[in-house]
């Protein structure tokens, strides 16, 4: 039986026996590709297989391989979440971690997918952490392959490497898992179709009830982080009027001078680096400002703060190396001081932090977004959710408030 019958057969059986499968799948557009290094892979709305990989497997691999496919898509990574500063290998080992901690330990069936403690990593993480703490690992390996390559010492011949560490190793670099991940980008149509299919899903067929929770959670966030970031944005970004002779007028053509607009804003971004703030945090951090110019913002200021009010810095791209400093104790109160100083200085303020410091004051008072003397619109950004967790009440006092 040829790749095409096998998928033909494979859809008519999911058609009985795995319904939710069967409607996904059909959502894709099928596609043959000989070039790509794996045998399955998807995004972009479509499933992209290689005939010449697949006609080596029978009808229960390949199964397993489009089921694994199915449920990445049912997660929306493809389409959602794609953590930067991740490699492609990164992000396709992650995703397959996370699929093997949370389905393949409720199935009686494995997938072929290896799961968290193959990598030494604790079980219940989410996709983001996984590919992070992959990327983490393969940089490690290759600082440690170069440093054993530059201190090689011809007269003692290297040790024998410990075959489990060598398979892990070589997990790092395949072209295979490279390859997965290439069709990946963040789609907000494709994301909303799966969602759609999601809610209009009643038979889930041998999806583990557990799984199905997830899925069906992945709809329905508490906090969309991008939509508040946009919001905040929105809000805040003020438009400059020029007439113009090149563009004509809508009403009279050109017997009126045309008019473009130019879109200005000036934010404020404050950056917690106290002693509680980790490493990981800062580049979480530093990651969310380098989006803020993917919304059209030219440039920004930013400061870093501890217990002091560090210097305001201007910022017009994406930075990759930044200069940390302070280390020391939290507190807001000088960032908001000198906010309500000039109130008419910024037209927003973002801020990076952990939480873990007291509210703002004004006149022996927690601060307040109806207060005189505060005018400018705040978004707190919280490290993660637990920071958010335990800080969100007294935060929205003050303006909006999210978690990374």
């Amino acid at each position: 039986m040829n790749t095409i019958e096998t998928l033909k057969l494979l859809s008519e059986n999911w058609f009985l026996q795995e319904p939710a499968f069967f409607s996904l799948f059909c959502q894709q557009q099928l596609e043959e590709n000989v070039r790509m290094e794996c045998a399955i892979r998807c995004g972009q709305g479509r499933i992209e297989y290689n005939p010449l990989l697949l006609s080596r497997k029978n009808y229960a691999e390949i199964e397993q391989l489009m089921r694994v496919e199915l449920i990445r898509l049912f997660l929306k990574h493809p389409y959602e979440r794609q953590p930067e500063g991740c490699s492609k290998e990164a992000i396709s080992i992650g995703s397959d971690i996370t699929i093997g901690d949370g389905y393949c330990s409720l199935h009686k069936d494995k997938l072929p997918v290896r799961d968290p403690a193959f990598y030494h990593l604790p079980l219940g993480q989410y996709f983001e952490w996984y590919a992070k703490q992959i990327q983490q690992q393969k940089q490690d390996e290759e600082r440690n392959n170069q440093h054993n390559q530059n201190n090689r010492n011809p007269q003692n011949p290297p040790k024998t490497q410990d075959p489990q560490t060598s398979l892990k190793s070589s997990l790092y670099n395949q072209p295979e898992d490279r390859d997965k991940s290439q069709l990946w980008r963040e789609d907000e149509l494709q994301r909303q179709r799966i969602n759609d299919l999601i809610d209009r899903t009643s038979d889930w067929g041998s999806l583990p009830g557990e799984i199905v929770e997830i899925i069906k959670a992945s709809t329905q966030a508490r906090i969309n982080n991008r939509l508040i970031w946009e919001g905040f944005h929105s809000t805040i970004v003020r438009s400059r009027r020029q007439l113009t002779r090149m563009r004509p007028n809508r009403r009279t053509e050109f017997l009126q001078l045309g008019s473009t607009h130019q879109f200005d804003t000036h934010l404020l971004v404050a950056i917690d680096t106290s002693g509680s703030i980790t490493d990981a945090m800062l580049e979480d951090f530093y990651s969310a400002i380098n989006r803020i110019f993917r919304y059209g913002v030219i440039q920004i200021d930013v400061c870093q703060f501890d217990a002091e009010l560090g210097p305001i810095e201007p910022m017009c791209r994406a930075n990759k190396s930044i200069q940390v400093k302070g280390r020391g104790g939290t507190s807001y109160q000088p960032l908001f001081d000198y906010i309500m100083l000039k109130p008419n200085e910024y037209d927003g303020l973002i801020i990076l932090t952990d939480g873990q410091a007291l509210p703002p004051m004004y006149e022996g008072k927690v601060l307040k977004k109806g207060n005189k003397k505060l005018h400018t619109p705040i978004l707190w950004v919280c490290a993660d959710k637990a920071s958010y967790n335990a800080s969100s009440e007294w935060m929205l006092k003050t303006g909006r408030c999210c978690y990374l």
